[in-house]
């Protein structure tokens, strides 16, 4: 499997995913892992884009999406 280094990356191990459960390669189980994990993957998005456009709005540096820090 290839990394999963874009949202597009993601996209497309999304709807293989899907194929597989429709063509009996993955069992509904896993299935139904996937779709958790993608989930979070979008909410950690969404989160970061909140952020950006707080930044944004109160005229701060805005991180590039994907190098936000969540240590400090």
């Amino acid at each position: 499997m290839a990394a999963i280094n874009t949202a597009g990356d993601l996209r497309k191990f999304l709807c293989n995913s899907i194929n597989s459960v429709a063509n009996g390669t993955m069992d509904i189980a896993k299935a139904r892992e996937v779709t958790k994990l993608a989930g979070q993957v979008n909410e950690s998005f969404y989160s970061e884009v909140k952020v950006a456009r707080l930044q944004i709005d109160m005229k701060k540096e805005v991180h590039k999406l994907g190098s936000l820090p969540v240590n400090k």
